[in-house]
């Protein structure tokens, strides 16, 4: 029979059969450029697929067959030989089964530990009463007022929030919502981002994220609020969690409530002693005071927010730091030039090359303490910004000088290329 039939007949496939061929497992008649295959060959591929289940390594089983032939599986030798290797192949597998066993019970001990986390571990989180001093309306500046709700272990769970010039939000389930910000955003689960881009570029990511986290911990002084400015909420954080500064409350930022509550949910099980903010707001729309936070970090949002409104991330939250506040910032960007962002939106191209991102950061009253650029890398995943381009990665760590005037006159100006920028 030929090798179609022969294939068919024993549901394997043809390279399989090739292999078999060039390791000498099986030996067939050969007319020209065809193989020829008889019953004798089928009975081989038998013995073959049987040792194969037998745990027996393609070496072995050519090391068997060998033996096979030259004495007959009916010699002593052969017996012997063959009773040999399967006495070490069942000892073998016994060593599995014991390693596999005793996967089983620390895969059983983590389930149950998870488990018990998941029913007993979560406390109550809320707006901490000891912050209310930060919050401003963020329309007219002024004190916000809290009317109602309900209180737990010193937070806020539930209140409704206004202002006499208008504004009004609510704390529900101990998040600050701006009701006229909340957002259904279109984003992968972790599980989809993660099998659609590269380890290469996940790698490149996180080692992005610990150098922000050096500075942070190189730079930072007594801290009493960080501001995490993240286009994944929570990224960042849940890489920092560990070296949050005893006393220090983290403020969290998003329009997407379902992802802020989910957040919340698995910080109340994990870390219910640290202290955080949850805020479901617009990022020009923050009732936060000026001059409240002592570190923002911008963990790569500032492209996100360049494409979608036209506008430099820092020059919009930087008002918030404190005098001599740091600002840490993960810029990705397409170079040095902006012309190698001719494909994107005129009105954000300047603030996606990396010398307008380092001369506005001074233009906003900044002193760099460190910076250092990674890339290029590309991916193709769907979900990146840059797909497919050749990309780079500016890590920023910088303080406000006490000079604000410069910072107060770009915070609200729109990105603009100048004229002999334009390609």
């Amino acid at each position: 029979m030929r090798i179609g039939e022969f294939s068919k007949r024993n549901n394997i496939t043809q390279d399989a059969i090739r292999h078999y061929i060039d390791l000498g497992l099986l030996v067939v008649d050969k007319q020209g450029s065809h193989y020829y295959f008889t019953e004798e060959n089928c009975c081989d591929l038998q013995k073959i697929m049987m040792l194969k289940e037998l745990d027996f390594t393609l070496s072995e089983i050519q090391t068997i067959l060998c033996f096979n032939r030259l004495e007959g599986e009916r010699s002593n030798d052969f017996r012997r030989f063959l009773l040999s290797l399967l006495e070490r192949n069942r000892a073998r597998v016994n060593q599995k089964l014991q390693k596999f066993n005793e996967i089983e019970k620390i895969l059983k001990q983590k389930i149950q530990e998870l488990s018990r986390e998941e029913e007993g571990r979560s406390k109550v989180m809320g707006f901490p009463l000891s912050s209310l001093s930060v919050l401003c309306c963020p329309s007219c500046k002024n004190q916000l007022h809290i009317a109602g709700g309900t209180i737990e272990n010193h937070m806020l769970l539930t209140a409704d929030v206004f202002c006499e010039c208008g504004y009004g939000a609510i704390v529900e389930d101990g998040i600050f919502i701006d009701r006229q910000a909340v957002k259904k955003r279109n984003m992968p689960s972790k599980q989809e981002f993660l099998e659609s881009t590269s380890p290469h570029y996940i790698n490149f990511m996180y080692n992005g994220t610990t150098t922000l986290m050096d500075y942070i911990h190189k730079h930072a002084r007594h801290s009493e609020y960080i501001l995490e400015l993240d286009h994944c909420v929570g990224r960042f954080l849940m890489q920092y969690i560990d070296q949050i500064p005893e006393g220090c409350t983290y403020i969290l930022l998003s329009t997407d409530l379902d992802r802020l509550r989910e957040l919340k949910h698995n910080l109340q099980l994990q870390y219910g002693e640290k202290s955080f903010i949850f805020l479901c707001s617009e990022l020009k729309q923050i009732p936060l005071a000026s001059g409240s936070i002592d570190i923002i970090v911008n963990h790569g949002m500032n492209t996100q927010y360049a494409l979608s409104e036209k506008k430099f991330l820092p020059a919009v939250a930087s008002p918030l730091l404190k005098p001599m506040g740091l600002f840490a910032g993960a810029f990705w960007h397409l170079g040095i030039r902006s012309g190698t962002g001719i494909h994107n939106p005129m009105e954000a191209r300047d603030y996606l090359c990396r010398n307008e991102i380092v001369k506005s950061m001074e233009e906003l009253n900044f002193s760099s303490l460190n910076m250092e650029d990674f890339g290029p890398v590309k991916d193709s995943s769907p979900y990146l910004a840059f797909k497919d381009k050749e990309q780079y990665l500016t890590l920023y760590a910088g303080i406000r000088n006490s000079s604000n005037e410069a910072l107060l006159r770009n915070a609200a100006r729109e990105i603009w290329p100048t004229q002999h920028r334009i390609s």
